[in-house]
C-alpha cells in the first residue's frame, strides 16, 4: 500500500502558495481617520513579544519577509506532494496573517478595522492559506 500523488490537488497547493507570496508584497490596510494606508512590510516580527507595533528598519526583519517565506514553503509542499509542508505553513500564513491584523487593530484602536478596510494583500494572503490549508491534506491519496 502507498500513495500517489494528485498532480491537480499540488497545482492548487502551489498557486495557494503563490497568492500568499503575492498578498505578502501588497497593501493590507486603507487609510481611516489616523491610521494610514499600509503593507506588512514596514512592521517588525520583533514587535509581537511585547505585542507593540514597531516599524522596522530591514525587510527580513517585517512580517511581508515571514509571509513570503512561509508562502514560498507552501510552494515547495505542493512542488514535493507534501502534506506536512503544505498544511503546517498555511496555517503559519493564515496565523500571520491575523497576528498582524490583529496588531494593526489594537494599534489604531479608536479607528476599528472593518472588514472593508482589508485590500489586497490581507485577501490573497487569507485565501491563499485557506486553500493551501484544504488542499494540503489531499495532495496524496492510497493505492491499493
Amino acid at each position: 500500500m502507498g500513495t500517489k500523488r494528485r498532480a491537480l490537488v499540488c497545482v492548487l497547493v502551489a498557486l495557494s502558495g503563490a497568492a500568499i507570496i503575492a498578498g505578502a508584497r501588497l497593501g493590507w490596510v486603507t487609510a481611516s481617520g489616523t491610521r494610514p494606508a499600509s503593507g506588512i512590510e514596514d512592521t517588525s516580527v520583533d514587535g509581537l513579544a511585547d505585542w507593540s507595533y514597531r516599524s522596522c528598519s530591514t525587510y527580513f526583519a517585517s512580517f511581508s519577509f515571514a509571509i513570503l517565506v512561509t508562502g514560498a514553503l507552501v510552494v515547495l509542499g505542493g512542488l514535493l506532494a507534501s502534506r506536512f509542508l503544505a498544511t503546517l505553513f498555511s496555517l503559519v500564513a493564515l496565523a500571520g496573517a491575523g497576528l498582524w491584523i490583529a496588531l494593526n487593530a489594537t494599534h489604531f484602536n479608536p479607528i476599528g478595522l472593518a472588514f472593508s478596510d482589508l485590500r489586497t494583500g490581507a485577501w490573497l494572503t487569507i485565501a491563499g492559506a485557506l486553500v493551501g490549508f484544504a488542499c494540503g491534506l489531499y495532495v496524496r491519496r492510497r493505492v491499493d
